[in-house]
């Protein structure tokens, strides 16, 4: 992965954990103030992340929008399919704090970097071929048990033959 790409997606998992200053960005990535200017620049112009009056860094809209792309037929609707009935179950245990999370592959496969510890706890959902398709997370850390349950089921749903797979 070329340098510039890898800590493009970095500052995306930092900013996953919420908003940061240009300075708290360029500390947690170990670089200088300008690249890291010069990085948020491109990705703020494509919408990827977004700055607020305090000069705070967000994600952006266009991250929720290739996540909605995995509603569409064809591209992941099956995931969240899979997950509706395990999620409400876990939803009902949990008191409704649980939530799917989808999003690019390069934001799921480091699932204890995207989850703060004491923030939330997430556990991965699998595709067939075991690669990280979505996460299930509870606040607070919550019922670990039924959020791992929860996790292998829908994984075991998704990863079903009969399952309807994105193209790809």
């Amino acid at each position: 992965m070329s340098q510039s790409l890898g800590r493009g997606l970095s500052i995306l998992i930092e900013l996953g954990d919420g908003p940061h200053n240009l300075d708290e960005l360029a500390g947690k990535l170990g670089v200088h103030k300008t690249t890291v200017l010069r990085l948020l620049r491109t990705l703020e112009a494509e919408r990827f992340v977004r700055r607020d009056e305090h000069h705070r860094f967000h994600l952006g809209a266009r991250l929720a929008a290739l996540a909605d792309t995995l509603g569409r037929p064809g591209t992941g609707a099956d995931v969240r399919a899979a997950a509706a009935p395990h999620l409400a179950a876990l939803n009902e245990a949990t008191g409704g704090a649980a939530r799917l999370v989808t999003g690019p592959p390069a934001l799921l496969d480091d699932l204890e970097r995207a989850g703060a510890p004491g923030r939330y706890a997430a556990a991965p959902v699998r595709d067939a071929t075991g690669r990280v398709v979505a996460a299930v997370t509870v606040p607070g850390g919550g019922d670990l048990t039924g959020l791992r349950a929860a996790a292998d089921a829908i994984s075991a749903d998704y990863a079903r033959p009969d399952a309807p797979r994105p193209p790809g």
